[in-house]
């Protein structure tokens, strides 16, 4: 755990100098162990966040997704095991490492969000004017340089790599019943998905996409398989 947080730490402080092996020496063992280090991150946060509610020092969330969901055990277990992971590392994880990329996340989480809060889909639209807006001044500032793109990108990526963690946990504010009025703890509810999105991001930038998903769709699957022997 340790020496993940300190390889987290030292690709952080210079992102470009990792690359994505071609091949990966024991795939399923380095799978394996990444799962567990998400088992004990995301069982440490949950204990937390019981204490805090356990003790009142925050409120009940209410209702879980899992409870009120109507869905069948195969259609659960596809969610959540394929389309899910899928879906999700598609959107905050792949474009880590496309400058691009990172304006397209931008603007879909500025449009994500104000859905959430005015609770309508219309307010996506905002989204594409954001994209090109957040482009035309990259295109004019930072594309004609390379130099001017490379000291940018490292001095912003720390941030960004966390604000794409943080955001992964917040918009799981969508399985409790009272969403994202939740806010501004928030993120006490769903410590365990940030902790979750950490280590999926190093496996993306370390090993490449295609591990970050199988590695979500491992961990999915746990709490699902625990679910069905109810």
């Amino acid at each position: 755990m340790f020496e993940l947080i300190k390889d987290i730490n030292s690709y952080l402080s210079n992102p470009f100098l990792t690359r994505i092996p071609d091949q990966v020496e024991r795939p399923f063992l380095l799978l394996f162990r990444l799962t567990l280090i998400c088992v004990f991150a995301s069982l440490t946060a949950l204990m937390l966040l019981t204490l805090l509610i356990q003790y009142r020092l925050i409120p009940e969330p209410g209702p879980h997704a899992i409870n009120r969901s109507n869905l069948s055990k195969p259609m659960f277990l596809f969610r959540a095991v394929l389309l899910a992971p899928l879906l999700e590392e598609l959107i905050f994880r792949a474009q880590l490492r496309r400058f691009s990329g990172g304006i397209f996340f931008i603007s879909f989480i500025i449009g994500a969000f104000l859905s959430l809060v005015f609770k309508t889909y219309w307010t996506f639209l905002v989204s594409p004017v954001i994209f090109i807006l957040l482009f035309i001044i990259y295109r004019f500032t930072l594309a004609s340089s390379i130099t001017k793109k490379y000291q940018f990108w490292r001095g912003i990526f720390p941030w960004y790599f966390h604000v794409t963690a943080l955001c992964f946990a917040l918009i799981h504010l969508s399985n409790f019943e009272k969403g994202i009025s939740l806010l501004p703890l928030g993120l006490l509810y769903t410590l365990p998905q940030l902790c979750t999105g950490l280590v999926l991001g190093y496996a993306r930038m370390n090993y490449g996409l295609k591990y970050s998903i199988a590695l979500h769709a491992l961990f999915n699957l746990l709490p699902t398989l625990l679910l069905f022997t109810k």
